[in-house]
C-alpha cells in the first residue's frame, strides 16, 4: 500500500495509492459486500463491487465515473468513454476519451446489467424517488475498505486513479512495456509529464501482465493472513451504505 501514514503534500509529498495486490484484495472486499439491510426507506447501494472496479479498471474522476451512462460502455468495442453528457462535464477538452474495457470490469458490468439494468445512468442513486448521479460516495468505500483492515476516511476516489495509473505502467503491450504517452491518455492527460511526475508511482510489486486486472488469487502469498481475515468475514463491521 503506498504511504498511508504520510499525508499527500503539492510540493514534495507522493499522493495516496494502492499497489495492486492491496487493490485486488480492496476490490475483493466490495465483491463479498453485502450491504445492512434497507432502513428509514432508503435502498442500500445495489453495486459496491462495479463501482470500485470501474474506478480502478478506468482511473476516471470520481465526477467521471459516477456520471457513466450505460451507453458509455460499449461491450462490442470493448471501451469505456468518458464524455460530457447531462450529469456532469469534463475536466478538460483531452477528458473526452476511450479507454479499454478490461476483461476484469467487462465480467463485472455485464452480470450487473443483466442483474441490476439501470435506465441512463450506469451506477445511479435513487435517493430522492428519481434516478440521479450518487453523491453521498464516501461512505461506500469506507463500508468496503473495514472489511479489509483499512480504517474509515483512508479510501477516497483519487487513491483509485493514481492506483490505476501505477498499475497501467506496470503492463505490456504487446510484449513491450506500455508507452507512458498511452497511460497518459487513458488519464485524460494532453501530455506525459503528469503521468511521469504525479501519477506514476513505483510500486514493491511488480506485475507484468497484459491486462489491467487486480485478481486477488494472484497474490495469496504477498497478502497472506490479510486475505484469511477477508474471508473469514472481514476485520470490522460494514458500515451500512444507501444509494
Amino acid at each position: 500500500m503506498g504511504d498511508f501514514d504520510e499525508k499527500p503534500s503539492p510540493a514534495r509529498g507522493e499522493a495516496k495509492w494502492l499497489e495492486i495486490h492491496d487493490a485486488a484484495l480492496l476490490l475483493e472486499a466490495a465483491r463479498t459486500y453485502r450491504p445492512a439491510p434497507d432502513k428509514g426507506g432508503w435502498r442500500p447501494v445495489p453495486f459496491a463491487y462495479e463501482l470500485i472496479a470501474t474506478f480502478v479498471l478506468t482511473g476516471g474522476r470520481e465526477s467521471e465515473v459516477l456520471g457513466l451512462e450505460v451507453d458509455d460502455v460499449s461491450l462490442d468495442r470493448g471501451v469505456v468513454t468518458f464524455r460530457p453528457n447531462k450529469w456532469r462535464r469534463l475536466k478538460t477538452a483531452t477528458s473526452h476519451r476511450s479507454v479499454p474495457l478490461w476483461p476484469q470490469l467487462r465480467e463485472a458490468l455485464e452480470r450487473y446489467l443483466a442483474e441490476h439494468p439501470p435506465s441512463r445512468l450506469l451506477l445511479p442513486s435513487y435517493r430522492t424517488g428519481e434516478e440521479a448521479m450518487l453523491t453521498d460516495f464516501r461512505k461506500l468505500p469506507d463500508a468496503v475498505a473495514v472489511r479489509a483492515g483499512w480504517k474509515p476516511g483512508e479510501i477516497r476516489s483519487k487513491i483509485f486513479r493514481h492506483t490505476y495509473c501505477a498499475a497501467r505502467l506496470q503492463t505490456v503491450d504487446q510484449g513491450a512495456p506500455v508507452s507512458t504517452y498511452t497511460v497518459a491518455r487513458e488519464m485524460g492527460h494532453g501530455g506525459e509529464a503528469m503521468v511521469r511526475k504525479v501519477y506514476g508511482h513505483l510500486g514493491q510489486v511488480r506485475h507484468r501482465a497484459e491486462p489491467m486486472e487486480y485478481r486477488v488469487e494472484q497474490h495469496a502469498a504477498k497478502l497472506g493472513a490479510r486475505w484469511e481475515a477477508l474471508s473469514r468475514g472481514g476485520f470490522g463491521t460494514a458500515i451500512g451504505t444507501t444509494a
